[in-house]
């Protein structure tokens, strides 16, 4: 039975353009084991060992024949992961810094390539090592991408897991994929009896028995779209009225500060110390993710930004089921728009001013607005995706000025032949006319961020995190 790709999935792999590749990244900093300096070709080949015994990795997308029917994954006949891992030599002056500019413009680089289509879709760049860590000893980068029709963020994190040591071995047994696992008989829910119903019986029948649930799905394909209409006309009068770098760039200012980087190529790493982040949530209330937002307010704001930006926060869904009960395949995402306050100067009013609007968005819940926009891939067939696609390309800059995602991460020692795991800035993709998006997750001690895009320049770097000690120095 050919496994196909979700709805979003599908999205995700139709809205793909060469200045807009859909692929998820992961920079892992490894520094030396107690072998010391591991040899790079040797990691590669171990890494090739590894990502060869993954079944997701050696499966590549399959356009369907049938035109109402998405595409489908299928293994890649003659599959060598050898020919997806390259090496990177890095100059002498690169430092094991993974903020340090000039190796942020290599990946950045790196990232801004589309990963393969008529393959499997992920790439891994070894890059190193260095000649000095903290220590003046060696560290070696791992840059992972996988397109985000394969797996969303936290998926993409899981799947880099399996790479390290100790986690190979449960790959050997491949995994029932979640798309066969729909297929194990178990009491079907109620409204999997529901369908069933209208699945059966005359064809009469079975159209008067689907109209009530039809109408629920175009009820709901309905208002999420409204919603979308009006945020997007709302974002128009936004850019007119307010011309930043942050708008789209049919609308955007001739001259205004900073400088922004070449078009999709900036990126910049900066970290924050957990405990830090603890104390500014005791002291002034809301989550860790309020206080990163506050804090990339106060980042804007320090980098020349006055006018409010509004970011999309996405939400996982994951955990709803399928009509037969079942964990769902696939990318399960919602989202929340929400408005950053860089015009506010007290940054603990910008976090007062955060907390409120996530709050109001958390009430209503992620199902509903113009954050919920993902949810329409689920309610439009599989053949308008292809079609869809061009038309929504240019929207997400009407929609949404930057994306920021929270992806979680297990704080345990992890090693790759030895080396241990110090560090992990995930990076989101970039869409068509963004000028930032921003991953975060927190590892070791420290929030990890991933800044992409025009304005991820090192001047951002310096002023997120001038603007958490801001906030931290109200504590």
């Amino acid at each position: 039975m050919t496994l196909r790709l979700s709805p979003l999935d599908h999205t995700f792999w139709s809205l793909e353009s060469p200045d807009a590749p859909m692929h998820i990244g992961a920079l892992a900093v490894f520094g030396s084991g107690p072998a010391g300096p591991v040899d790079a070709y040797a990691v590669a080949a171990l890494l090739t060992q590894r990502a060869q015994r993954i079944p997701r990795l050696r499966r590549r997308v399959r356009p369907s024949r049938n035109p109402l029917e998405g595409p489908g994954w299928e293994d890649q006949p003659d599959f060598d992961a050898a020919t997806q891992i390259v090496r990177h030599e890095l100059s002498a002056d690169v430092t094991a810094d993974p903020s340090d500019p000039r190796l942020c413009r290599i990946v950045g680089e790196l990232m801004a390539r589309p990963v393969p289509r008529e393959a499997p879709p992920w790439e891994m760049h070894l890059l190193g090592p260095t000649t000095g860590g903290p220590d003046g000893e060696p560290v070696l980068f791992l840059l992972l991408k996988v397109h985000h029709a394969v797996v969303d963020g936290l998926r993409a994190l899981e799947l880099g897991i399996r790479l390290l040591d100790g986690y190979p071995e449960a790959e050997t047994r491949a995994p029932q994929a979640p798309e066969a696992e729909a297929t194990t008989p178990r009491p079907a829910p109620l409204r999997s009896v529901i369908g069933m119903a209208a699945a059966t019986g005359p064809a009469s029948v079975r159209l008067l028995r689907s109209l009530p649930i039809e109408a629920r799905r175009t009820l709901r394909a309905t208002e999420i779209a409204g919603s979308a209409l009006v945020a997007a006309a709302d974002g128009v009068d936004r850019a007119l009225r307010h011309p930043s770098p942050m708008r789209p760039s049919l609308l955007r200012a001739a001259t205004h500060r900073p400088a922004p980087a070449a078009s999709g190529l900036g990126l910049a790493l900066p970290t924050l110390a957990v405990d830090d982040v603890r104390l500014i949530r005791k002291e002034h209330g809301g989550t860790a993710n309020d206080v990163v937002l506050a804090v990339l307010a106060g980042a804007l704001r320090g980098a020349g930004e006055r006018t409010d930006v509004r970011v999309m926060v996405p939400v996982s869904q994951r955990g709803r089921r399928s009509a037969a009960g079942t964990p769902a395949a696939g990318n399960r995402l919602s989202g929340f728009l929400v408005d950053l306050p860089v015009s506010e100067a007290d940054p603990v009013a910008r976090l007062r001013r955060v907390r409120e609007a996530m709050d109001l968005r958390k009430a209503a819940g992620p199902r509903r607005g113009a954050g919920a926009v993902a949810l329409l891939a689920d309610l439009v067939p599989a053949a308008a995706h292809p079609f869809a696609a061009p038309l929504l390309r240019p929207s997400a800059g009407f929609l949404f000025d930057a994306l920021v995602t929270n992806v979680p991460l297990p704080d345990r020692p992890f090693t790759l032949a030895g080396m241990p795991l110090t560090g992990l800035h995930p990076l989101a993709p970039l869409a068509r006319h963004q000028a930032l998006s921003v991953a975060v997750s927190s590892f070791r001690g420290r929030l990890h961020l991933g800044l992409r895009g025009p304005f991820a320049t090192p001047e951002l770097s310096h002023a997120v995190e001038a603007a958490a000690a801001e906030l931290l120095a109200t504590c």
